[in-house]
């Protein structure tokens, strides 16, 4: 029989890949594993603070560089997306930690680069400050774009004010350093020094996340919008003229070597860059034809042979390995594309592609990077095994409903964030941070009434009909378009 990382694969009639158990069981493996994960005893802190990946054989820390800025950001990707979905608040405090140890940690105030986060770190203690690769003291500012969009993120949850200022302060150095960009030099380096703002590698092609954290910053109208509009133009214009056109992406993972001749390349920039097009298709009137060349730009560069017709994607070429993490964001791609574009030959790549990153997790909540003797079957990322596997799975909830779960009550996507929210039989409670949003969501019970500010909202016959609440009974699938943050929802009685 054949198995993945020990487990016997499960096929179709037609031998394509099946997952070993639902989605939603494998999301919950993971975030169980964080809830209850084991603690450092030398500096009493969780390892998700203190390691970036661990050993399963026996279980116990890898004593590799940690990557804190990334890894916490995802942590917010991962929160922004869990906490509707499950309206678990645990995860809240976790991430609360997260953000603030990156916070105390950052660089020194009379550096050229000051109180920004870093990339990399030591491990065991949870003091950060370089490490590997980049070298003490060096920064990334794709990551430090990352912290300020994730900042942002949990000031909207949450409404703490920390946070927005922590936002604006990587915002504001980014739009200060800013630089026109040409093929080899990208708007901002992917190295540098903190202290003396010396370049120690000059490209990286992820600006998706500063060109977001500009967007949002710009949408709510901050006091240095304008400067923010500027840098985000020069950026969008150096990533059209240039990545979408030569296909150089790279310069994203922080534990790689020097590559000052950009030979490497890595599907992550590729990926999220298409998934921007797709969600802001006004920025780009090419956006369908862009993010489909990604696509297949990801499947000749990095894909591997089919397994049972499951593309599988390996993370990049310095690391040529097939990884759980990796191959989910590519389905999570695939399925946005499909829900926009019509085309269901994308949807069922973006299935195939899941079920093979369901193997990576095991009923203990380990979730493997990847296959791969000697080591990427025995290891698991706090990235790629948690906080950049479990939110791939929910987006491709979100974009095909029907790989959600019929059992249970969920919130699957939102255009705003979810400040609050709260699940009982029947009825869903939830405000969001902007008063205008639209959410989609998968109910066990019949719609009778959706309230916003105690207000009924009217039921609608279309999604697309403005104000109001749509409801597709045969796929219990619940569209709601308010302009007041507060929503209820109440089920029919009986």
């Amino acid at each position: 029989m054949i198995s993945i990382n020990g487990r016997d694969i499960v096929l179709d009639e037609n031998e394509g890949l099946l997952p070993w158990t639902d989605y939603d069981h494998v999301i919950w493996l993971a975030m169980n594993f964080i809830r209850t994960c084991p603690v450092e005893p030398r500096s009493d802190l969780p390892w998700y603070l203190v390691y970036s990946c661990f050993w399963t054989d026996p279980l116990r820390p890898a004593i590799w560089p940690d990557n804190p800025a990334g890894k916490f950001a995802m942590a917010v990707e991962t929160l922004q997306r869990y906490y509707p979905y499950s309206g678990e608040t645990w995860f809240i405090d976790v991430v609360r930690s997260m953000l603030n140890r990156l916070a105390v940690y950052s660089t020194p105030a009379e550096a050229d680069w000051p109180l920004l986060p870093y990339a990399s770190a030591e491990p065991v203690f949870g003091n950060y400050f370089g490490a590997r690769a980049d070298g003490h003291y060096v920064i990334e500012p794709d990551k430090v774009a990352q912290a300020g969009l994730a900042y942002l993120t949990f000031f909207k949850m949450t409404g703490e004010s920390r946070y927005m200022e922590l936002s604006v302060q990587c915002a504001g150095l980014l739009a200060r350093k800013i630089r026109a960009g040409d093929e080899s030099h990208s708007p901002w380096p992917f190295r540098v020094f903190a202290f003396s703002g010396e370049v120690v590698e000059e490209y990286s092609s992820q600006v998706i996340a500063a060109i977001k954290l500009f967007d949002q910053l710009i949408d709510l109208q901050v006091e240095s919008a304008a400067k923010y509009e500027e840098a985000r133009q020069i950026a969008w214009r150096w990533l059209l003229h240039f990545p979408l056109r030569n296909n150089c992406w790279k310069g994203y993972f922080e534990d790689i070597r020097l590559d000052p001749q950009n030979i490497n390349r890595d599907q992550y920039s590729a990926l999220e860059t298409a998934r921007y097009l797709l969600q802001h298709p006004d920025r780009d009137p090419n956006w369908a034809e862009h993010a489909g060349n990604l696509l297949r730009w990801v499947q000749e560069e990095l894909g591997a042979d089919p397994f049972y017709k499951a593309m599988v994607i390996h993370e990049q070429k310095y690391c040529f390995h097939v990884m759980g993490s990796h191959t989910a964001r590519y389905a999570s791609v695939c399925a946005l594309y499909s829900s926009l574009t019509g085309d269901r030959t994308w949807a069922d790549q973006a299935r195939l592609s899941f079920n093979w990153a369901t193997y990576m997790a095991d009923e203990n909540g380990w979730v493997r990077v990847g296959i791969d003797p000697p080591d990427y079957y025995n290891q698991c990322w706090f990235t790629d095994g948690y906080f950049d596997y479990v939110p791939h799975f929910l987006d491709g909830m979100a974009s095909l409903p029907d790989l959600a779960p019929e059992s249970t009550d969920h919130l699957l996507s939102t255009t705003s964030v979810i400040k609050q929210i709260s699940y009982s039989p029947g009825g869903i409670r939830y405000s969001t941070f902007d008063p205008s949003a639209q959410e989609l969501l998968k109910v066990t019970f019949r719609p009778s009434q959706v309230r916003c500010k105690n207000q009924p909202l009217s039921r609608k016959d279309a999604e697309d009909k403005g104000e109001g609440w749509c409801f597709q009974e045969e796929k219990r699938l619940l569209t709601i378009t308010h302009i007041d943050s507060d929503v209820e929802i109440l089920g029919e009685k009986g």
